[in-house]
């Protein structure tokens, strides 16, 4: 936001220089840039709009960086009660989205240029000057912080023809309801923008922008000033919705307080009598629900562990003091109060009104510090407790660390993609068992990801603009209702030209050898491969785009770990010799080796130790549509040697089952 640094530097003569001022406040408090002449752009945070948004607030954070305490005029604008009958009245339809209305009657109003100082500082501010009313307007919100509207009082409509009392309602705008603005824009409403009307028009939209109909011009002689507090959400909301966002709707929706609203009125009030030579009439303020003071406590032992100092009460006192912070000191055993104890460990904070950022003794802690200096603060090795490499903790992340160190020799790249979905993507999986987020910040971003498969493809689509061929994969957490959270390894290979699938099958056969997996099998399931491995479900392998020949795996990262931790268990050589013998079996094409492989496995997995393919070839002589495979079977007893006899009778099983089964004809 942009304010005058001749405003502020009248407002804190002890102010040395524009430079020296820059300096200060972004070691202590907000970033600060200097865009020339008078202006200086302040980036505050929005949980900081509701007290220093105004050159009043500003100039105490200020005077604090500075070392003394500012007494802000701003004590002096509370709002005065008049007790004159208003000739109009407010109704708050909507009470949950207008905490607090109040409003002011004014008459006999000279409406002229505004003088030569409040139009040097609304320029500074990046404001044009149009007239002394307007102008108060707008200086009242660069000074208070609270934003501020004149309607003409005589442009309002009564409550019935022929009379003369006004009407101001707060309400919802009806559906298509349309609105003419200052600036002659017109807009058509809906259900959820709030709205300022009277009996019968609209006068503005509310927190954003006023409308023509009620606007202030030279023959104005009477003004209504509506000083409010409206809901920040449905601000922000409705002026992205009309993308119509104006210095008023930029400070609504940061949550200022209520309390702005009477010191702004005020304010304006005093301006509008000295200025515009105004008559100050009847004031409504309709605010059912005042806020409590805030109290927060602050135990110094806490401080002084956290921040790494050693502060006593007195001085934790000074640094809050000068932020307009009151200390409230306990009860002592003789029931004194607010007594000031260098000994004393915990003490109470009375929280200023316009601070609604602080909530807790971290905030109190923080609001110390950047006023000590953060340079300051004293530098001290951390004290942390190191697990040892090698420790439970650390396998996981050596494990991941071979994972990639294995992919990336075989030629993949690494990528990292968000672990959102978008509504859309989110239908492809289902959406009963995926876990929405509470706050998404948009439909593109509003579930947890329950796969790998979204950002993988997506990355392969983006590098297919400069390469023909495109091998990644990824690392990452996935989620859903029933499985919670799970560590995943997603390969994906892509090719304009050719196919894939082979060579991503071939990948993975050779990476899980690599990391000490040996015992696995695909199984085609639902139109895809699954890896299963001692009966259990690892992963998968499918092809996800013929035309681009994308092809997509997905494994458990965590099952692969425990299956590599187990596989490679030192387990004792037998003492009882192996038997082997070799089979050879013509099958259809069609048929799945590793099925055949499984089902021999299955036999007899008690003493059947091995299985391997020793040799694959096609015989014209045997077939057009057949396919010639040998398999080499190991035999082996852990307690003692097996016979002849009894590998014959394990063959024959062996025969029976391939034959019953693929239909193989024995060699």
């Amino acid at each position: 936001m942009k304010f005058s640094y001749s405003f502020l530097k009248k407002l804190v003569p002890k102010i040395k220089s524009k430079k020296d001022l820059i300096d200060k406040i972004n070691l202590r408090a907000f970033e600060v840039e200097d865009l020339g002449k008078d202006t200086l752009d302040v980036k505050l945070p929005p949980n900081r709009f509701s007290d220093a948004i105004g050159h009043l607030g500003l100039a105490t954070e200020i005077s604090a960086i500075y070392g003394k305490n500012y007494k802000l005029p701003i004590t002096n604008y509370q709002l005065q009660k008049i007790n004159i009958k208003a000739p109009f009245e407010v109704k708050i339809k909507d009470k949950n989205l207008c905490p607090r209305y109040a409003t002011q009657y004014f008459e006999n109003i000279e409406v002229k240029p505004s003088p030569k100082w409040m139009q040097e500082i609304l320029i500074s501010c990046g404001l044009k000057p149009i007239n002394n009313v307007v102008d108060i307007m707008n200086y009242t919100m660069l000074e208070i912080g609270q934003p501020l509207h004149a309607f003409d009082y005589d442009k309002m409509e009564g409550e019935k023809r022929g009379l003369t009392r006004k009407q101001i309602i707060v309400r919802r705008a009806k559906k298509g309801e349309r609105i003419t603005t200052l600036d002659s824009q017109t807009f058509e409403l809906d259900e959820n923008t709030l709205v300022i009307a009277g009996s019968q028009k609209l006068l503005a939209i509310a927190g954003i922008k006023g409308g023509k109909k009620a606007e202030v011009n030279e023959n104005t002689k009477r003004i209504i000033v509506e000083a409010a507090n409206f809901n920040s959400a449905n601000i922000y909301k409705s002026s992205r919705k009309l993308g119509l966002i104006t210095d008023a709707s930029l400070r609504f929706s940061r949550n200022l307080s209520p309390e702005l609203v009477g010191f702004g009125l005020n304010r304006a009030a005093q301006l509008l009598e000295k200025i515009a030579k105004a008559d100050n009439g009847a004031i409504i303020d309709i605010y059912p629900q005042k806020p409590r003071k805030k109290i927060v406590g602050l135990n110094i032992d806490w401080l002084n562990k956290f921040i790494g100092c050693d502060f006593t009460v007195i001085e934790a006192k000074f640094y809050l003091d000068r932020l307009g912070f009151k200390i409230v000191f306990a009860k002592s055993a003789k029931g004194e109060k607010s007594f000031i104890n260098k000994k004393a460990s915990d003490f109470f904070v009375e929280v200023p009104i316009l601070r609604q950022d602080i909530e807790s003794q971290e905030d109190l802690a923080e609001e110390i510090t950047r006023l000590y200096g953060y340079n300051d603060l004293p530098s001290v090795a951390p004290r942390i407790h190191l697990k040892p490499l090698g420790s439970d903790s650390s396998e996981n992340a050596i494990f991941k660390d071979k994972v990639r160190r294995i992919l990336a020799s075989m030629g993949a790249d690494e990528i990292l993609s968000y672990s959102f979905i978008s509504e859309n993507e989110g239908n492809n999986f289902g959406v009963d068992n995926l876990m929405e987020l509470a706050n998404p910040v948009s439909k593109e971003f509003c579930y947890l990801r329950p796969s790998l498969e979204s950002g993988l493809i997506k990355s392969i689509s983006d590098n297919f603009r400069f390469f023909d061929v495109v091998r990644v994969f990824e690392i990452g957490n996935v989620f859903s209702k029933i499985d919670k959270e799970k560590l995943m390894l997603g390969l994906a290979f892509g090719s304009k030209t050719k196919e894939m699938f082979f060579e991503l099958k071939g990948v993975i056969d050779r990476f899980l050898k690599s990391i000490g997996i040996v015992d696995y099998l695909f199984v085609p399931e639902n139109n895809e491969l699954k890896i299963k491995s001692n009966g259990k479900t690892i992963g998968r392998l499918v092809k996800i785009n013929d035309k681009n020949h994308i092809s997509l795996a997905e494994m458990n990262l965590n099952d692969l770990l425990l299956m590599a931790i187990e596989e490679n268990e030192y387990r004792p050589l037998s003492k009882f010799p192996s038997i082997m013998r070799d089979l050879s079996i013509s099958i259809d094409k069609e048929k799945r080796i590793g099925e055949i492989m499984n089902s021999i496995q299955q036999s007899d997995l008690k003493f059947i130790s091995d299985v391997d393919l020793i040799d694959e070839y096609e015989n014209e002589g045997i077939g057009k549509n057949k396919l010639s495979l040998t398999f080499r079977i190991v035999f082996q007893a852990k307690d003692r040697t097996l016979t002849d006899d009894e590998a014959n009778k394990m063959m024959g099983k062996i025969i029976n089952e391939l034959k019953n089964r693929f239909k193989a004809e024995i060699r």
